[in-house]
Parts: C-alpha cells; structure tokens; sequence
C-alpha cells in the first residue's frame, strides 16, 4: 500500500478521505441532541432546536439551516413513525492540530433507532461514586464529549442499580447518569441548577418553562439531604419520566410521578408541543 505524502488517516487498516478527519471524532468537537417522532409527529422540534443553537453559539460553531435539518426529519416521520433521532452537530474536518478554522463549514449528521415502549416502573437508585467535573463555560450543553457518562453507564451496570445520582466535585448532586432529576420538597417540585456542571434536557426545560407540575424552583441538592426527599423523578426526552422507588436501598413514600405526567406515552406530544 503506498502511503500518501500529506496528513491521513486509516480506520479497521483502510484510508479514509480527508473529509472523514472529522473533528467530532478526533477532539469530540460537536454537540447533539435527542429527539421523538411519536405517531410521526416530532415532539419539542422547536425546543430542541433552541438547544442546538445555543450550544453552537457557545462553541462558536456552524449550524445548518433548520428547514434542512427538518426536511430529512419529517420524510423520516413519515416512513417510522415511532422513531428516536440523533441530531449531530461538528466543526467538520481538519487536519492536525487544536486550532479553529472559524470559516470551516461543520458536518450534521442524524441517526435513527426504534423508540422503545414508555414505562413508569419505579427505578432503584444509589448515588454514584464517579463525579462530574465543574466547568461553567459547557455547563448545560450536550456536547459530545460523553466520557463521563460512558463510565457512569458502566459503574451503574457493574452496581446493579437502574440508576445512578451523580455529584459534581463540590458535592453537589446535579443529574442522573442520563436524565435530569426532581424531587418534592413539601411544597413544591425541584430540580438542581446548571450552572457548574450538568445536561439542560429538553423534558426538563419544558417542565420549569410551562409549569406542567407547577412552578419549579431551582436549587442545590447534598447528598445528606437525600434522606428527606420523599418523592422523586427523572426525565428525559427518550425514556420520558420515571418515578424513583428507592435511593441507596431506603424506600421513598411515595414512589410515583406527579398525577400531571401520568400517561406520559399518550400526553407527550401534547405536553411538549
């Protein structure tokens, strides 16, 4: 095989074109996002395309045009129906190196699986041993680099829990190792702030945005607290919400959603549009 004079790359020993050095692999230079098309209607479109528009601007990224982007999405629900769609967003290709080429156009990429069946079982939960790093400037943002959450996937699995609490650094108790979280103080519903560290789902914008379950306030959670918290759920746009039976192995009174979100798999698309 004769090996080229300028920079490549191979993958499984076959070359690759230089369009294929793409910055979303070699640095996880991109961002994403994960939607629902149920009964072929895209659920949040609108929501969920705010979401990458922020994370492009935070990282100073292109976009493509959204008319494009939901062209491809409404031929896809009009063949699948019930279909989960991935939303990639990159830099596109470089060659070596860190440095931005700022007129670079990206790549986007979308990907399509079946969506699986809603359930309200009630999961069982510990709070994780791995910790989520404290860094303002992506706080919120689903940006590609999901290292984090690979491990936290693994240490969730490797304990035999449904799933995990996750802490930041400073102990304060942020998400779960896919979702976002709530939990009823007594008075009202609440979920952790982002600011530090932590995903800004769209089930959970929706939720703070239009008071589905009332008003709700965004604070701090410590672990030590956790031994009040008598109701609580996570959240995500695939998955929908999931009550919390137990954390740590202490039963929790009331292992269920908010009346408001019950029948999620029939209300869904009326909740987000």
């Amino acid at each position: 095989m004769k090996i080229p004079p300028f920079f490549c790359m191979w993958m499984n020993g076959q070359p690759l074109t230089q369009t294929s050095l793409d910055r979303g692999l070699q640095f996880g230079d991109g961002h994403f996002t994960t939607l629902v098309i149920q009964a072929g209607t895209i659920q949040a479109w609108s929501s969920h395309w705010q979401r990458l528009q922020y994370a492009s601007q935070q990282l100073r990224m292109q976009l493509p045009s959204a008319d494009e982007v939901l062209h491809l999405l409404q031929q896809i629900a009009q063949q699948h129906p019930q279909s989960v769609i991935k939303i990639i967003i990159t830099r596109g290709a470089s060659a070596r190196g860190y440095r931005l080429d700022h007129q670079a156009r990206g790549h986007w990429y979308v990907q399509r699986s079946e969506l699986p069946p809603w359930s309200a079982r009630p999961l069982r939960v510990a709070l994780a041993h791995f910790k989520l790093a404290q860094q303002p400037m992506l706080a919120g943002l689903k940006s590609l680099n999901r290292l984090e959450q690979v491990l936290l996937s693994d240490e969730c699995e490797q304990r035999g829990f449904d799933d995990l609490l996750v802490t930041d650094t400073q102990a304060n108790i942020i998400e779960a190792t896919s979702s976002n979280i709530f939990w009823y103080d007594g008075k009202q519903w609440c979920t952790p702030r982002l600011e530090q560290a932590g995903i800004a789902g769209v089930v959970r914008k929706q939720l703070i945005d239009k008071q589905i379950i009332g008003k709700v306030k965004l604070t701090k959670l410590r672990p030590a607290e956790l031994a009040q918290v008598e109701q609580m759920f996570v959240c995500n746009c695939v998955l929908g919400p999931r009550p919390i039976a137990a954390i740590d192995g202490r039963m929790l009174a009331m292992p269920e959603l908010p009346k408001e979100l019950n029948q999620w798999d029939v209300n869904a698309s009326l909740l987000l549009a």
